[in-house]
């Protein structure tokens, strides 16, 4: 604010200026989290299983390295009843068999084995 005779107030600081444009040494968002990627798989289900889920193939986006474990929590969480069947069940990865702490990529294809009994 102006004095009636357009000078500052006496103890009024002259403003500063301040640059709006990041320094040339400060790297482009350089302070932005890093973004998980995601990845596609195809997920198979036999038996018991593909009744539960109510079809025998899906495809789903899940978070780049997820694991097989991780893979059929997310089809726990939408089917709790899934989670009985988990301690007798094996995975497969790309037709191969795989442990649960296998890491994913995109375009793998997982299968879930439930036990097969017969004569």
């Amino acid at each position: 604010m102006l004095a009636p005779h357009g000078r500052r107030p006496f103890g009024w600081a002259q403003p500063r200026l301040v640059l709006l444009a990041p320094s040339r040494s400060a790297s482009y968002n350089s302070r932005v989290a890093p973004v998980s990627q995601s990845i596609r798989v195809k997920v198979l289900f036999f038996g018991r299983l593909k009744e539960l889920i109510g079809r025998a193939e899906d495809s789903i986006e899940i978070a780049d390295a997820a694991t097989v474990e991780q893979l059929f929590a997310l089809y726990v969480a939408r089917n709790s009843e899934l989670a009985k069947y988990r301690s007798s069940l094996v995975a497969s990865r790309n037709q191969e068999f795989a442990a649960w702490d296998t890491p994913l990529r995109s375009g793998d294809e997982v299968a879930f084995l439930p036990p097969v009994s017969g004569g």
